[in-house]
């Protein structure tokens, strides 16, 4: 009888712990936020991680956003695959200096999961860049309404207007800039916008899969005269390295290093490309993550290295208005001046 007894308590114990370790036959998934980056005026990316599908297989998951705390499936969002596991929601439709908020979802035959809200807010839109070297260049920026592409700039010099480019993106896949009815240069851009054709000389330009410029490859006289390769480290361009037309032998090197803050309003800081008013609207790839604290250059036949420091004042709204470059090889410095559609 005793036997019988333990016999009975031990089954009890064990039905007990099995049906415990099951599913509730309704279990939703889990899923969690991931922080937003690569905040533009109009786009930014979030995403999450599946961590479990529930009782059932997860059918959607992506990310959904809005200007209200907890966002749900029946506001903007994102389809992102299925299944467990992690995966990245890219956020359009955005209105410049805007406070948003974001949350992962997924999806199976018992409900929707969400993740933690998250806040961000959109970039404003930059209306003028100044540099001051002594001569003083100025560029003001136009946007379409609806889009928020540049549809043309004012380029000053000395206060004086010296000429106006404007954008035409009539045809499909192309960029054409014009200076009054000449054409200033032709573009070819791939499906996300950016240029990777330079029809002055030919240049071409290579992105990786997150949206940054990862090859320069410049053209002169129809030949390859130069290659720029830029290295990425958490979202941050964090070296360019140029070369001769061979590919192999070493012509420059830059390094740069990023403060904490972060880039929200899209400034390039760190271009292959040397120019200030060409990156603007990202048409070569992404910005850098942070803001940048200094760069480092050296060449091969002048192991001296070189150091340009950044320091910055900031308006009321936190963005960067004056942007001042330092020189280690030398007294001088460049000025930068921004300021923001409100």
């Amino acid at each position: 009888m005793k036997k019988m007894m333990r016999f009975l308590m031990i089954a009890i114990l064990l039905a007990t712990v099995l049906t415990s370790c099951k599913k509730d036959p309704t279990d939703p998934p889990a899923v969690t936020t991931t922080d937003v980056t690569a905040i533009t005026g109009t786009t930014a990316t979030s995403g999450g991680e599946v961590t479990s599908e529930g009782s059932s297989t997860v059918t959607e998951r992506g990310v959904c956003w809005g200007t209200v705390a907890n966002p749900t499936i029946a506001d903007s969002k994102t389809s992102d695959g299925t299944g467990v596991g992690v995966f990245t929601g890219s956020i359009t439709g955005l209105t410049p200096g805007t406070v948003y908020h974001v949350r992962a979802f997924a999806t199976n035959s018992h409900g929707t999961s969400y993740g933690a809200d998250v806040e961000f807010s959109t970039s404003f839109l930059i209306k003028s860049i100044e540099f001051n070297t002594g001569d003083i260049e100025k560029w003001e920026f136009f946007y379409d309404a609806t889009t928020k592409k540049i549809t043309y700039f004012d380029d000053y010099w000395n206060a004086a207007l010296d000429k106006t480019l404007t954008y035409d993106y009539s045809v499909p896949g192309k960029l054409t800039l014009m200076n009054g009815v000449d054409v200033y240069n032709t573009y070819d851009l791939n499906a996300q916008g950016y240029i990777i054709k330079d029809y002055n000389n030919g240049h071409t330009f290579e992105y990786n899969s997150d949206g940054y410029l990862t090859k320069y490859n410049e053209y002169w006289g129809g030949a390859v005269d130069n290659i720029y390769e830029m290295e990425i480290t958490n979202g941050n361009i964090t070296k360019i390295t140029k070369f001769a037309a061979d590919g192999v032998t070493l012509k420059k090197t830059k390094t740069f290093t990023y403060t904490v803050g972060d880039n929200v309003n899209g400034i390039h800081q760190a271009n292959a490309t040397d120019s200030e008013w060409k990156p603007m609207g990202n048409l070569y790839g992404k910005p850098s993550a942070k803001l940048l604290d200094y760069l480092e250059y050296w060449t091969p036949s002048d192991l001296t290295v070189y150091k340009s420091s950044l320091s910055y004042v900031f308006d009321s709204k936190n963005r960067p208005s004056v942007v001042t470059k330092t020189f280690s090889s030398g007294p001088g410095s460049e000025v930068w001046t921004y300021t923001y559609f409100e």
